[in-house]
């Protein structure tokens, strides 16, 4: 079967990355019907690069994150009618086989499928680690993992999404903005009875995240390095999901918040205890148009 499938890339002020994630998906074994650029008001020159190309439908809107962008890309794919939607980030460089890997899982509507996300200083490391479907276990290598699809997926790095998800779950929260927004929408599919899975072939590289590791007293702790805004998004997005949804309850709440403050005055950077417990009350206030 033959289907229409677009791709939708969220971009802020990386050109060059952007550039080259461009270029990979025009090269695609596959090709698409339509690449979605959203950019979220880019002040690097992005915009005028932008409109010397004639390939691309290019939208511009106020920065809204990631969160913001998928929302519209997502939206402005499903109502032009593709039958398959592939959204990115604009650090992503999917290799040239990628979508081919993917559709030649389609079966039917009701999955996603996700491409999986390597280092882009690593090619046999995961960028972000992938959790199988019990959380027992985490891949971080190429090499641990045996079977082709994995039920599980980072989203928005080479995600795959029917129109028959779009429909029936909606679109990204884009009040998340950033930092767990694509968690968020992770969590919803999966609990409305959509099957996810990353397909072990369908490579898409990606910048790693910088972690610290700290031993404190009686704890080892891995955190991310996050900056100021990030920790706000992060901590208020985390506190949003986990009253939202009933595999997460108060006591892990409580925990994540409490380990998280003493992680940060262990750092001694108060401006980023501001964020966070700003964060923290926001988190408990959001709510969200969806």
């Amino acid at each position: 079967m033959n289907y229409k499938i677009a791709a939708v890339v969220v971009t802020f002020n990386r050109l060059e990355l952007l550039k080259q994630c461009i270029e990979s998906l025009r090269n695609q074994t596959h090709k698409l019907d339509e690449i979605f650029i959203i950019n979220n008001s880019s002040t690097d020159g992005t915009l005028d690069w932008l409109k010397e190309q004639t390939d691309l439908e290019v939208i511009t809107q106020e920065n809204s994150g990631s969160a913001g962008g998928q929302f519209t890309g997502i939206k402005t794919a499903y109502e032009k009618g593709y039958d398959w939607i592939w959204c990115f980030d604009d650090d992503c460089l999917p290799d040239q086989n990628a979508l081919q890997n993917l559709v030649i899982h389609i079966s039917n509507n009701r999955k996603v499928l996700n491409s999986i996300v390597l280092s882009s200083e690593n090619s046999q490391n995961l960028s972000f680690g992938l959790y199988d479907e019990n959380k027992d276990r985490v891949y971080r290598n190429l090499s641990d993992i045996e079977n082709e699809l994995i039920p599980s997926a980072n989203f928005f790095n080479g995600t795959l999404l029917s129109n028959e998800i779009v429909k029936t779950v909606g679109l990204p929260i884009k009040e998340l903005f950033i930092r767990g927004e694509e968690y968020e929408y992770f969590l919803r599919i999966k609990g409305t009875g959509f099957k996810i899975f990353t397909i072990k072939s369908s490579k898409v590289y990606h910048p790693s995240e910088i972690k610290i590791i700290m031993d404190n007293f009686l704890f080892r702790y891995e955190y991310l390095e996050l900056y100021h805004l990030k920790i706000f998004y992060f901590i208020r997005n985390l506190i949003y999901i986990t009253k939202m949804y009933q595999d997460q309850n108060v006591y892990t709440l409580i925990k994540i918040v409490l380990m998280d403050i003493l992680i940060i005055s262990f750092k001694l950077k108060l401006k980023l205890l501001y964020y966070e417990l700003k964060g923290i009350l926001h988190g408990f206030m959001l709510k969200s148009s969806n």
